[in-house]
């Protein structure tokens, strides 16, 4: 009985723990590309920057999950079948339990963070799409073709974003205003019985949103692929991560080259550009 009290606290803690830091570590990210790319001299985060939001991030969604510890708890199905209980929420007055829902679930958890999210991109695609880049309007067909392509591509990685995050948490929140907000459910209708079949399906197209992320951010991004391959070499997630551009490969090939080319002269310098 203690190990499945237990156990029925600490799941529903600790998804409703990884819910929030999923949901506001995009928050983030979406926030760091805006300061990036709209005010790039003053929005640069620092390593010790990122390592303060993440703890932020963290401290901030095991906090607000805390009522979900301290309020699921075991009960019996049918005072018939006492052997057989479920893990459900026992809040000790129905107003307290619909306030949590609506401030830490629906607004804190969804809303504002969608608010959020949608903002810094509306604000990255008009950035992007004023921003005009020598070679756009000077006639040259071929590099304002590249040009559009690329803004189309960041446009497109923008939605693509918005859209999962909506389609993913949108079904399961709607099913939880029906039953907080909506009133009750009559036994064995056809709503409840609609409701017991689709509820399980959205609360794992919820949970997905959390691994379809690195994936989607993965194909859409080079700079994320590079740093994914950048971890795995260098076994770390935090610190100076080093892997090489084609920037570097390019200075590189010349420095060789200016070495080579002093030495074939007699020269000893080893001064390279």
């Amino acid at each position: 009985w203690i190990l499945g009290w237990f156990m029925c606290k600490a799941v529903s803690y600790l998804q409703g723990v990884s819910v929030s830091a999923s949901v506001n570590t995009l928050v983030a990210i979406s926030l760091e590309r805006f300061l990036a790319i709209c005010y790039p001299m003053k929005g640069q985060i620092t390593t010790r920057v990122a390592r303060n939001v993440i703890v932020l991030i963290w401290t901030f969604s095991l906090l607000i999950s805390l009522p979900w510890a301290v309020h699921f708890s075991l009960t019996p199905l049918t005072p018939d079948l006492p052997d057989i209980e479920l893990c459900v929420e026992m809040w000790p007055h129905p107003s307290s339990e619909l306030l949590y829902f609506i401030l830490a679930n629906l607004v804190l958890c969804y809303l504002f963070p969608l608010c959020l999210i949608t903002a810094c991109y509306v604000g990255i695609w008009v950035k992007v799409w004023r921003r005009h880049i020598p070679g756009e309007t000077n006639g040259n067909a071929r590099v304002s073709s590249v040009i559009q392509r690329s803004k189309l591509k960041v446009v497109k990685m923008m939605l693509i974003v918005v859209i999962i995050f909506v389609m993913s948490w949108l079904p399961l929140y709607i099913i939880f205003t029906r039953i907080k907000i909506g009133g009750d459910i009559e036994p064995n209708s056809l709503e409840e019985n609609i409701l017991v079949v689709i509820a399980p399906i959205a609360q794992w197209l919820g949970s997905s949103n959390s691994c379809i992320n690195p994936v989607l951010y993965a194909f859409l991004n080079k700079k994320f692929r590079k740093g994914f391959k950048a971890i795995i070499k260098s076994k770390k997630c935090c610190g100076t991560l080093r892997y090489e551009t084609p920037s570097s490969m390019v200075l590189t090939t010349r420095a060789v080259t200016l070495r080579s080319t002093q030495r074939f002269n007699g020269t000893h310098s080893t001064t390279a550009v």
